[in-house]
């Protein structure tokens, strides 16, 4: 019993599941059909994008985009045509079962034939010529033994046979020379053979290095291409860029503009705003002055006739004490002399003698008190007199005082109303300057921003002319390595294919040279040489001794 760790399938890609896969099959069918299509297998394999950047650093990104396109179309073509050849391969079957079967016994047999005869008629799928003549070569045998006992060596050696007994009158050939005739035959007709698949493979070979040159040609053309559509469609982004900038500069342009004349309406329209603010706050002022002047003069009426009515009041008054004081004092006085009389009376009805002591003493009661009362009516007319002075004194002064205290209202009134006018006029002026300080400093800052803007624009102007010299120096740079590059590449073609050229030339020329050789041999063959002739006339003195 096979231990399973030696077993080895080596046809597991027979089964339906392989037969869409994408993975290069290492079997001897997949080798073969590599190798009728003149494919490497690590051709099929797929490649990454960065592989390619590793094997060519200074490649740009489009460029190396470019060619993986190429890549995967070549491979995928490849692959198909592989997988085409390789599907037509397997219905048509095994061409080599009969062939080995029937050329195991021989030392030169089919075997080695059918490899070289597939290797060679295998890729010769560009020629139908050399297809047809590959394709009757290999259902045939070319051993010695084989061709030797053919029916067609067997009828042309009895042929010569008969050729001879009839020229030379013989009656018997023996069996040894039929089969040293017959070998001979064979052998010239394996040279021939050998000669007609030669010439089969060497023109299949040709062919099929006519279509590689093609397809290197092609592949060249293609990369070329896939380079020059690279270099547009970069180019073409890079005018779409610098039209994309140059649109936004001017949209950024547009949007700054419209930017300070917004800023510029709204600084007019808050200084028209403030303006109107300052004038009705003026207004206002001058609104509440006035007011408070009417106000303050209405005030001053009001307080001048409460003085007038109240000085009134306090003279009325006082004539109204005086009037009573004067009343209640010539009352007293009547008291006094009815008072007086009844005393009088009593002292003369109760002393009549001291009538005229009580009369001299009231005489001189009556002098004292007419003197008393004299003395106190002039004092009291010297107090009232006094007092009214000094009332009249007090009011002129508390008028001075309150003309003063008028006088010094409406000096303040005029000075608060001055300072107040002076005040609203610093405050008119200052916000005067403030408005004008505020447009220069607006102006200025609009003169700063628009001075910004102007260097901002100029800086971007040499930054962006700056990138673009850096731009078309790097595009310079690297078009002048594209063509180095490409200068390298033909040159390497070149080189290459005068290499093939040299390489093929030779081999022409080995082929030629033995062909001339094999023509040589044959024609050697077929003359007849003085060995030959001895050779035959000791043949025919052989026979006839017999």
């Amino acid at each position: 019993e096979q231990s399973p760790l030696l077993h080895l399938d080596l046809y597991n890609f027979d089964c339906a599941a392989a037969e869409g896969s994408r993975y290069v099959l290492t079997s001897p069918r997949s080798l073969e059909a590599c190798a009728r299509c003149a494919v490497r297998p690590v051709e099929l394999l797929p490649r990454a994008l960065g592989e390619l950047l590793r094997e060519a650093p200074g490649r740009s990104m489009r460029v190396a985009a470019g060619l993986y396109e190429a890549y995967e179309r070549e491979r995928r073509r490849k692959l198909q045509h592989h997988s085409l050849d390789s599907l037509q391969k397997r219905r048509e079957g095994s061409w080599g079962k009969t062939s080995s079967e029937s050329g195991a016994s021989s030392s030169y047999s089919g075997e080695s034939l059918r490899e070289r005869g597939g290797k060679g008629g295998g890729r010769g799928r560009g020629g139908a010529a050399a297809a047809a003549t590959s394709g009757s070569l290999l259902g045939r045998s070319f051993s010695l033994g084989d061709l030797s006992h053919s029916p067609q060596t067997a009828q042309r050696v009895e042929r010569i046979v008969r050729e001879v007994k009839r020229r030379k009158g013989l009656s018997e050939v023996p069996e040894r020379d039929k089969k040293i005739a017959a070998l001979m035959i064979a052998k010239h007709q394996e040279a021939s053979l050998l000669r007609e698949q030669r010439q089969a493979a060497h023109l299949q070979w040709d062919s099929q290095r006519r279509l590689a040159e093609q397809r290197k040609e092609q592949e060249e053309k293609e990369k070329q291409r896939a380079l020059l559509q690279g270099q547009r469609m970069w180019e073409s982004q890079v005018e779409k860029r610098r039209g994309r900038l140059s649109q936004e500069q001017e949209e950024a342009a547009l949007l700054k503009q419209r930017q300070r004349l917004v800023c510029e309406e709204r600084w007019r329209e808050q200084a028209e705003k403030q303006e109107r603010l300052r004038r009705e706050r003026l207004e206002r002022a001058v609104q509440e002055d006035k007011q408070k002047k009417l106000h303050q003069e209405h005030n001053l009426k009001a307080k001048e006739e409460g003085r007038k009515e109240h000085r009134e009041r306090e003279e009325q008054l006082l004539q109204e004490k005086l009037s009573t004081a004067a009343q209640k004092r010539l009352k007293k006085e009547v008291q006094l002399q009815k008072e007086k009389k009844l005393l009088n009376q009593a002292e003369k009805l109760k002393h009549e003698a001291l009538l005229k002591e009580l009369a001299k003493q009231e005489a001189e009661e009556k002098e004292m008190l007419k003197a008393s009362l004299e003395m106190s009516l002039t004092k009291a007319q010297e107090n009232y007199e006094q007092l009214v002075e000094k009332r009249n004194q007090e009011l002129r002064e508390k008028a001075r005082r309150e003309d003063m205290q008028i006088q010094r209202a409406k000096l303040a009134a005029e000075k608060k109303e001055r300072e107040q006018k002076q005040h609203l006029e610093a405050l008119a002026r200052e916000t005067e300057r403030k408005l004008q300080h505020a447009a220069q400093v607006a102006e200025e800052v609009v003169q700063e921003k628009a001075r910004k803007v102007v260097l901002s624009r100029l800086e971007k102007e040499k930054v962006q002319k700056m990138n673009k010299q850096k731009v078309e120096q790097y595009e310079d740079l690297r078009r002048r390595e594209i063509l180095l590059s490409i200068e390298r590449k033909l040159e390497r073609s070149e080189q290459i294919f005068k290499e093939k050229k040299t390489v093929l030339e030779n081999a022409r020329s080995v082929a030629r040279a033995s062909f001339h050789v094999r023509e040589k041999v044959r024609q050697e063959t077929n003359m007849r040489t003085f060995d030959k002739m001895a050779f035959e006339a000791e043949l025919h003195a052989h026979l006839n001794k017999k």
